[in-house]
């Protein structure tokens, strides 16, 4: 009997949510670090990825203060990382057939603000292909597709850019542009 008393006397009196309170406090903290840690890993691969894309490409004309196109030749610039290129594709299509396509394969580019990387078609093919009427040639497109993905190869990347040809402007202009 002497047992029980001791144990009984023994038991806490004080009410079960002074105790429990700060280890559920601390449970929901534990929860908390680790979604935030899960949630800044996420927006970190997704704000130190690299960016790629592509746009016309023109030179400055200095006497007469304006940029003069060169629509054979297109600008990619890189931003942020390094990129490595799995594949680069640029078609001009007319009526859906291909008039020219041309791919770069595996090569790696590194962001510059200050540079670019160009890709030019020749100058007989380009030629070739602008020899057409008027009305042919506004219903030109291309199309630049990039497939890239970071140093590490962890995650493939997509960029695609249409763009149809203006005659009068001897430049082409964006109809689609997608990214991911």
């Amino acid at each position: 009997m002497e047992t029980v008393k001791v144990i009984i006397e023994n038991l806490p009196n004080s009410p079960w949510y002074k105790e429990w309170i700060p280890i559920i406090i601390a449970i929901i903290a534990l929860i908390t670090s680790f979604l935030s840690l899960y949630w800044t890993r996420q927006e970190y691969s997704k704000s130190s990825r690299p960016f790629v894309w592509a746009s016309n490409y023109g030179v400055f004309d200095a006497e007469h203060k304006t940029i003069l196109p060169i629509p054979f030749r297109i600008a990619c610039r890189v931003k942020n990382s390094p990129a490595r290129i799995i594949q680069m594709d640029v078609k001009i299509i007319l009526n859906e057939v291909a008039l020219s396509s041309h791919t770069e394969k595996d090569f790696v580019r590194f962001p510059d603000e200050t540079s670019e990387w160009s890709f030019s078609f020749g100058n007989d093919e380009f030629d070739k292909i602008m020899n057409r009427p008027i009305s042919e040639l506004s219903i030109l497109k291309r199309v630049i597709s990039i497939i890239y993905t970071t140093m590490d190869g962890k995650k493939k990347y997509n960029y695609k850019l249409e763009q149809f040809f203006v005659p009068a402007e001897n430049q082409w202009k964006d109809n689609s542009e997608k990214s991911d």
